[in-house]
């Protein structure tokens, strides 16, 4: 950090404009109040001005004159500002309100601003204890010869025997208070840095997003071009350590097994007395789906990529068929002109040919007479027999049986693939019933379409099996 990257800072980082504003205190406690506190990424236009309205009243309650005397839309207009962009301001698929979020820079700055709080006591062991673990996985994954690593492994089977010898032996092992605190302390850190990691995740995609779009806007030449520096653009977020690091993860959110687990961690930590006195509200019981939102909402920053390209093409063919269809209008017009006003002359059109026809007499065909038809007054009648078997054995598949083999999943499922209901259930109408299964995805708001893929064992109404590589269907409970 020189001098004047620092200066530079001062001046463009909206995490330090927000410091250095007026109504600092105001705008901050306001967004920590809003977002923060309670754990909500993106708030409706109607939802934020209420909570603003609420703030502003009693800030400004036992004051003769209003410390803060604007409307609560006047300020939101403020914080999304092109000088000062401290909201994010978009709009949805599902309604035409706008929706604000907080950007990156200041969801850092809240978080800088929450760890200067003074703490009941720093959590040192706990921090030296990851370091330690990091290190050790680090050196076991990297430096280590094949028998180092035998050989340690072997040590923390030695110190697993001696746990379990002492557990047997009933010497308690267990956490007292202090370690408690410490280690929810450090899980409450970790997850509140992880969901604020999503922000600037999410804005970094969408930066090689626009990219994408300007290429498009600029590129006048072939559709090839333009969707070379598409998929050049896709394949570097996808092989870039943050796209791995993601795709990893967004891999682990998706892996039915672990996010049980995972949820059932969360809800039993809340049976220890100690961490339901330190976070009565339950803040970190609802970490599972607010890791399932951040990473959706990312996720489809991506596959605006697709859609990007999909609309461009969708644009050039409409091009190339308004011309052609201009093309089709002048050739019926001119030929409405010549309806009422026909040439007079036998040749008024001519059409170069490749080569020159010559008719010679020798080319034309012979007199053949024509032959004389007899014609018999008996009508013989013939008999098919066609086989209607078919027509009455039609394939029927019934959308209620279907819909509540998934209610019964999701009665002992959070979530699952539609690869997963049918183990449960195995699909024997063949295709047919499959598409159903998809009809009804796509008409479902618990269940969507990834762009991983699925191979399914499908079998037919005869017993012929089939396999079937798709999409991912997930359902997810409501």
């Amino acid at each position: 950090m020189n001098y004047e990257y620092l200066q530079s800072l001062k001046s463009n980082h909206l995490a330090i404009q927000l410091l250095n504003a007026d109504n600092f205190a105001m705008i901050a406690g306001f967004f920590y109040h809003a977002f923060k506190s309670t754990a909500t990424q993106s708030l409706k236009e109607s939802e934020i001005l209420t909570k603003l309205d609420d703030y502003l009243y009693a800030l400004n309650e036992g004051y003769e004159e209003p410390k803060f005397p604007k409307s609560a839309k006047s300020y939101l207009d403020d914080f999304t500002h092109q000088n000062s962009s401290y909201l994010r301001k978009y709009y949805g698929y599902e309604s035409d309100e706008p929706i604000y979020e907080l950007t990156p820079d200041i969801e850092k700055l809240l978080t800088w601003l929450n760890g200067l709080q003074k703490q009941e006591f720093v959590a040192t062991e706990s921090k030296l204890k990851i370091i330690m673990t990091l290190l050790k996985e680090l050196e076991f994954e990297t430096n280590l010869s094949d028998e180092e690593r035998i050989e340690s492994l072997k040590a923390e089977k030695q110190e697993i025997d001696k746990k379990i010898k002492a557990i047997k032996n009933r010497q308690d092992l267990r956490f007292d208070e202090r370690k408690i605190k410490e280690q929810f302390m450090q899980i409450q850190k970790n997850s509140s840095e992880l969901l604020s990691d999503f922000r600037e995740i999410e804005h970094n995609f969408r930066t090689l997003n626009q990219e994408a779009k300007r290429a498009i806007a600029k590129t006048e030449g072939a559709k090839g071009e333009v969707l070379d520096k598409i998929f050049e653009i896709e394949d570097s977020i996808r092989e870039s350590n943050q796209g791995q690091s993601f795709y990893a993860f967004w891999d682990f959110l998706m892996d039915t097994r672990q996010i049980e687990h995972l949820d059932e961690l969360l809800k039993n930590l809340y049976y220890i007395p100690q961490i339901e006195s330190m976070d009565s509200e339950r803040k970190i019981e609802n970490l599972k789906y607010n890791l399932l939102s951040g990473g959706e909402k990312s996720h489809k920053v991506l596959a605006k990529l697709i859609e990007q390209l999909r609309r461009f093409i969708d644009d050039k063919m409409w091009i190339e068929n308004r011309r052609i269809l201009e093309l089709a209008q002048s050739i019926e017009q001119k030929a409405m002109k010549l309806k009422d006003n026909p040439p007079t002359i036998r040749e008024f059109f001519s059409i170069d040919d490749v080569k020159i026809t010559v008719e010679s007499i020798a080319s034309k065909r012979l007199f053949v007479p024509s032959k004389k038809e007899e014609f018999s007054h008996e009508v013989k009648e013939e008999i098919i027999e066609v086989n209607l078997d078919k027509l009455y054995n039609q394939v029927y598949v019934d959308e209620a049986i279907l819909k509540q083999n998934i209610k019964k999943m999701l009665q002992q499922k959070s979530q699952f693939r539609l690869k997963e209901l049918n183990d449960f259930f195995p699909i024997k109408k063949g295709v047919s019933e499959l598409i159903v299964y998809i009809k009804l995805a796509k008409n479902m708001s618990n269940a969507y379409v990834e762009e991983s893929r699925d191979t399914i064992l499908i079998e037919d109404e005869y017993g012929n099996k089939k396999r079937v590589i798709m999409d991912r269907i997930v359902f997810v409970q409501g």
